[in-house]
């Protein structure tokens, strides 16, 4: 190795020009670029919507100044009104009647209400009435404090069990509420379709005389036609339904019987002229129905129970086609003047006060003021001329036994 090159690599390193560390930036495209301000936008809109959503939910919990409990609605949002006109046609003038209904709303899913099976009932005049079901009942609250009411009971009725009837077309408002705290309730609409009610067509019904006819001369109503059902027991040209003796489970004439409902429908009329307003509440069911109904009644109070005020399915007279329920089917129809009227007049029509006060032990069923049978007046005055509570039972020597 020569000089040169020892002091070629001896003498200090060689300075070279510092080079940029830094890699060099990528240019970004147009679309890219904008493809990036959305996105960037998107992110901003949705915080934004969340925001929004998150505040409201927080303003709607917070509690009304109106509302005295957590239960209620608040007092602005409890009422609607619903207006309905109803205008009947007279020879002579013609009448508009408007009906405001108020509608409590209470919320089913607020933690303490009534909870039922259905909130809204469509029914039809004549058709079997609809059973509204409690299924839950609120803390402290138990099925005897049930306490069941009509806003409008001359468009439809509700009994002590929830049984809700059509009286006359029109919307109402069905009210179930606790005994022992008002502030528990549960609300049904029920709208009615279909013809005026039996008592409309009275009141419609134009006078062309001041003379009222004597009860006594009024036409013989004759005994119903028999029906083709192999299980069918008579006593005579009189139809037999009680414990003893049932209908089969597939007979069902579809409603009730012609000459019942003719005949029942004079016997409105008779009551109008007496200032009297009678009307039907529960007329024709099926087995099926009835079978509802009872197996109901035997969930709540017991089958021992239940017997002394359901019948059992085909067991019961309603099947015929032949019974009625008038008025307010519960206890709270005794010794009102319709009540009075019923026991005193109805036997003029054809009809029989099916089960009379002290005759449980005989008619296997307690008081019914409500219910009636039409047998004709053949029978009918039979029974009448040996007591007002003489019965199908005592009058043919027969039992009401299961």
């Amino acid at each position: 190795m020569d000089n040169n090159e020892f002091n070629e690599y001896n003498q200090e390193p060689r300075q070279y020009p510092r080079q940029n560390s830094q890699r060099p930036r990528k240019r970004v495209s147009k679309e890219t670029f904008r493809k990036r301000q959305f996105a960037a936008l998107c992110v901003i809109a949705f915080l934004v919507l969340l925001f929004v959503i998150l505040m409201a939910k927080a303003c709607s919990k917070k509690p009304s100044s109106d509302s005295s409990g957590g239960d209620a609605v608040p007092a602005e949002s409890q009422t609607t009104d619903v207006n309905e006109e109803a205008s009947t046609e007279d020879p002579a003038a013609t009448t508009t009647v408007t009906t405001t209904t108020t509608a409590p709303i209470i919320d089913p899913s607020k933690a303490g209400a009534i909870k039922l099976d259905k909130y809204t009932v469509y029914l039809e005049v004549g058709q079997a009435p609809a059973l509204a079901l409690i299924t839950e009942h609120p803390d402290g609250m138990e099925e005897a404090d049930e306490v069941w009411s009509s806003d409008h009971p001359e468009i439809a009725t509700v009994d002590e069990w929830g049984h809700i009837s059509a009286v006359s077309p029109g919307t109402c408002y069905v009210t179930v509420k606790s005994a022992k705290d008002p502030s528990l309730e549960a609300t049904v609409k029920v709208v009615v379709a279909g013809e005026p009610s039996l008592e409309q067509t009275a009141n419609n019904t134009t006078t062309t005389t001041t003379t009222k006819e004597p009860q006594s001369a009024r036409a013989e109503a004759p005994a119903p036609s028999k029906i083709n059902d192999p299980k069918a027991h008579y006593e005579g040209d009189v139809l037999i339904v009680n414990k003893s003796y049932s209908l089969s489970s597939d007979y069902n004439p579809g409603g009730l019987d012609p000459t019942c409902s003719e005949w029942f429908n004079k016997l409105v009329q008779g009551a109008a002229e007496d200032g009297i307003n009678i009307y039907l509440s529960s007329g024709f069911r099926s087995y099926d129905y009835q079978s509802q109904i009872y197996n109901n009644y035997v969930g709540i109070y017991g089958q021992d129970t239940a017997d002394t005020f359901s019948a059992r399915p085909g067991h019961s007279e309603h099947q015929t086609g032949l019974a009625i329920d008038v008025n307010i089917i519960d206890d709270s129809f005794r010794g009102t003047p319709e009540a009075e009227w019923i026991a005193a007049h109805c036997y003029e029509y054809g009809f029989i006060l099916r089960y009379p006060e002290g005759k449980q032990s005989i008619t296997g069923y307690k008081y019914e003021p409500w219910h009636i049978r039409y047998v004709g007046t053949e029978i009918s005055y039979a029974l009448h001329d040996i007591g007002p509570d003489a019965t199908l039972e005592e009058y043919y020597g027969i039992d009401s036994k299961y």
